[in-house]
């Protein structure tokens, strides 16, 4: 390559995905699948822990909201770092980090320790998501990004899936304590693999100023046959490059959209983490027995998982703002139909299957919809901030259930208020998607534009 000026933006769209970059996903996809066992987890072993532990179930809502008010912070906080330091360090540190609290959790003996460890290893696993994301979708090309994204996401159901299976098992044969030893020895195992074998984000590099040297040295890896001239100078030229804070977000045309993503995220966020943590307690309430329970959480994640899955075509085809809104809608309708099911064990394991599906698919546009909104010097700090309102959704629903669970609410209507509430996620993004001009690039599919219209 002659000496001159190489745009980073223009080499990935040009270049097909290759194996390192498929590496770069899977990693991700690995840290991703890991972060939905250990959600998955809490769950599962409520009903062992409180009895064991002593807790009062009502109570137990705090333990959900702990490690969710860390996941929260931890996306606050680690989110616009991984913009300042880069993707690789934050992503090591947070997948040690809540992988060393998850096996705590094993050893803890009341509930003022649970609390600490859930919300430590919240944290880490709050920060770990916006730096995945945004270093997998940054080596991808923009027309392939929203569908790589929600693949991606799908590793979060399917760690569930694996969980759900692992649960119904082990748990009975070991234990409450096992699940966590498992979800926690994993992440541990992987931090080391990642600062290994993980490159940094080369579109970061740039956007951060750093050395040639390293630059190049990292688009070696990723694409083997290229060759750069001593002098060469690398640039993304389509994105200017403001400080990462959190009021960038709501610049240059992008408040009304920030506003209206983070209230999908919220509503979104919350119902998924309430059916996580609630349904077992809930449904062993009338009448079906824990093992029946994870596998109806199992199905859930597949559903999940399968939502994800056909998401990447979906978003592809009809772009991210028309697939949210009757999924979200839809998704509604099918957590409600949960609790009037009950106790069918049919009917209810079909109804979470369907939820899942639904909301796999609508979880899957907000991400992809918050990596393709904001531009690359900005979008861990976008994602970060957009998962952490999620995430305080996450905090807030268990929180509600159990102040509705205290107040010996019909078990139907829970699952009725909990699902109805996801209607006003739909709604904002019905009104996101109306919106004539928000952001940098147009919805998954299409051409660079400013607008956000599918």
């Amino acid at each position: 390559m002659a000496a001159g000026v190489l745009d980073m933006g223009a080499l990935i769209e040009t270049r097909p995905i290759g194996r390192m970059q498929w590496i770069v996903i899977g990693l991700c996809a690995l840290v991703a699948m890991l972060d939905g066992l250990d959600l998955q987890s809490i769950g599962l072993a409520a009903p062992a822990m409180i009895g064991q532990l002593h807790i009062v179930p009502h109570v137990f809502g705090f333990v959900f909201s702990a490690a969710l008010a860390g996941l929260a912070l931890g996306a606050f906080l680690l989110g616009p770092l991984a913009d300042r330091v880069g993707r690789k360090p934050v992503l090591v540190g947070a997948t040690f980090c809540f992988g060393l609290f998850t096996l705590t959790t094993a050893y803890v003996g009341d509930l003022t320790g649970l609390l600490a460890v859930r919300f430590l290893a919240g944290f880490g696993l709050g920060g770990a998501m916006p730096s995945f994301i945004s270093l997998a979708s940054e080596y991808v090309p923009k027309a392939r990004r929203a569908t790589i994204v929600s693949l991606l996401w799908a590793g979060f159901p399917l760690g569930g899936v694996i969980g759900g299976l692992l649960g119904s098992w082990i748990i009975p044969a070991h234990g409450w304590q096992s699940i966590f030893l498992v979800g926690g020895v994993l992440p541990i195992l992987l931090s080391g693999i990642l600062a290994i074998a993980l490159p940094e984000s080369a579109s970061f590099l740039v956007a951060a100023g750093k050395s040639r040297e390293r630059i190049a040295a990292t688009l070696r890896r990723i694409f083997p046959d290229l060759s750069t001239a001593v002098d060469v100078q690398f640039e993304f030229a389509r994105e200017v490059a403001p400080k990462a804070t959190v009021l960038e977000l709501f610049r240059s045309g992008r408040a009304t959209g920030t506003v209206l993503l983070w209230v999908s995220f919220f509503f979104a966020f919350m119902i998924l983490v309430t059916n996580s943590a609630w349904s077992p307690i809930l449904l062993r309430r009338v009448g079906i027995a824990p093992e029946q329970t994870a596998l109806a959480l199992a199905l859930f994640n597949f559903g999940s998982l399968f939502g994800s899955g056909a998401a990447g075509m979906l978003l592809h085809r009809l772009g991210v703002l028309r697939v949210l809104p009757p999924t979200l809608a839809l998704g509604a309708l099918a957590y409600a139909t949960v609790g009037w099911s009950a106790p069918s064990l049919d009917a209810v394991m079909i109804a979470q299957g369907l939820f899942g599906l639904l909301m796999g698919c609508a979880s899957s546009g907000l991400i992809a919809l918050a990596a393709i909104y904001y531009p690359v010097t900005i979008r861990s700090t976008g994602v970060g901030w957009a998962t952490g309102i999620g995430r305080l959704g996450s905090v807030t629903g268990p929180l509600v259930v159990g102040q509705m669970v205290g107040a010996q609410w019909d078990v139907p209507m829970i699952f009725a208020v909990a699902g109805g509430s996801v209607l006003i996620g739909a709604a904002a993004s019905t009104v996101m998607g109306l919106l004539p001009r928000a952001g940098t690039e147009r919805a998954p599919g299409a051409a660079t534009t400013t607008s956000v219209q599918a």
